[in-house]
């Protein structure tokens, strides 16, 4: 060795095995911590996918109860099972008389997923009288 050079003790040369068993612990710590995260986003964004599909079912059930017939609202009340991707679901459907022109339609969606919510949409649909503007 030259002049001006100091030789490390043998007590502080290197890592003791004490401070490698603290990084391994934090770095341990730090990583569960990031794997939980992971975790909870993987099954949110699972549950957001289904809310999404849901919706569009909902949607989907809304345009066919809003172009049927008036008349044929009562045939289709009842519960059916989907088994369809992206989203098996139960649809239950109740019509109600409100009036001989007025009526009630419950829909509810319930996919089998049970990350996914169930979700109800309430129609009213009117029967539809003649034209006024057909007067003789």
């Amino acid at each position: 060795m030259g002049a001006g050079t100091v030789r490390p003790r043998a007590s502080e040369a290197g890592f003791s095995l004490v401070e490698l068993m603290v990084a391994i612990v934090l770095l341990g710590a730090i990583l569960v911590g990031v794997a939980q995260m992971s975790f909870v986003l993987a099954r949110r964004t699972y549950g957001m996918s289904g809310t999404h599909a849901r919706d569009a079912v909902i949607a989907q059930q809304v345009e066919q109860f809003t172009a049927l017939p008036f008349d044929s609202l009562k045939g289709k009340a009842g519960t059916i099972t989907v088994n369809k991707p992206p989203l098996p679901y139960q649809r239950t459907v109740v019509v109600d008389s409100l009036s001989p022109r007025w009526r009630r339609v419950t829909l509810v969606v319930k996919p089998l997923n049970p990350a996914v919510r169930p979700d109800t949409v309430v129609l009213e649909r009117a029967k539809p009288g003649g034209n006024p503007f057909n007067k003789p």
